[in-house]
């Protein structure tokens, strides 16, 4: 008579393989991602959500999201000349929609970010993003991910991939036009639109429209309503520390660096909320 003694394990060696490796990676992933980027800067604690993105290469320094890197001396490589804007401006939109295919696990389909400190690119100016794009390259801006990925591209792939984000649905375009505002001057009593439209002279702050439109535009300017706020808030906080520092002859920086916290804030919402015409 045979004896069940129930199932048996045919090759243990694979088992004890696949569990060997599996702890590696548990092990590895703690000490990489949670543990040691608590350590290496012990006076700014960590969640287990910000260890990760300092893991990525970021960091969260006060409330924004920067990397980890000193700033740059040299704000940006870009000059804008007739050659490098015919160079920015000729991309072809089918190339770029293949090369787009590689920004969707963070820019979110056609564009249109669902993580809230992820810019969205659609509609975006393809000066705008072919000048992004080469200070991730030059370390004019500084991202692990970001600079890793615009090595990757020529020149020609920047201006392609330009073209296909500015042809999409999303951010409006800034087309430079002045268009007539009511309640645009420095005596609106909104705080918050006083700032956007007529600045603040008291504390050399120009208004927010005088580049980013609608009162004005320059080039390399993004246009800022519909941007996910969050991210907005981290740029102007990224600014405001000089952290962030491509912007030729620091207008960003400089003003920034003279708003408040609260203002920080209730400029991002806004911009957030607003369309094309207005808040």
């Amino acid at each position: 008579m045979k004896l069940e003694n129930g199932p048996r394990l045919h090759n243990p060696w694979g088992f004890i393989v696949v569990a060997v490796v599996s702890a590696t990676v548990v092990i590895a992933f703690g000490l990489g991602f949670l543990l040691l980027p608590r350590y290496q800067e012990p006076r700014a604690p960590f969640s287990t959500k910000d260890a990760v993105y300092h893991a990525l290469g970021f960091h969260i320094h006060g409330k924004a999201f920067n990397t980890m890197q000193p700033p740059p001396k040299v704000p940006t490589y870009i000059a804008w000349t007739e050659s490098t804007i015919r160079q920015a401006t000729i991309g072809d939109r089918k190339s770029g929609e293949f090369i787009a295919t590689n920004c969707t696990a963070c820019h979110g389909e056609k564009g249109l970010s669902t993580q809230p400190w992820i810019p969205s690119l659609a509609g975006l100016d393809r000066l705008v993003l072919y000048k992004q794009l080469d200070d991730f390259r030059s370390g004019t801006r500084l991202s692990g991910p970001m600079s890793a990925i615009a090595q990757s591209l020529t020149s020609q792939q920047y201006a392609d991939v330009s073209a296909y984000f500015a042809s999409l649905p999303g951010l409006p375009e800034n087309r430079g036009e002045r268009t007539p505002r009511p309640h645009s001057s420095y005596r609106n009593r909104d705080p918050v639109q006083r700032l956007i439209y007529a600045g603040d002279p008291k504390r050399g702050i120009a208004a927010c429209a005088s580049c980013h439109g609608p009162g004005g535009y320059r080039i390399g300017a993004p246009a800022l309503a519909k941007q996910n706020e969050l991210y907005l808030e981290q740029q102007l906080q990224a600014f405001a520390l000089g952290t962030r520092a491509n912007d030729m002859d620091m207008p960003m920086r400089t003003i920034a660096s003279a708003l408040t916290e609260s203002e920080i804030r209730a400029l991002a919402r806004a911009y957030a909320n607003e369309n094309a015409n207005g808040p």
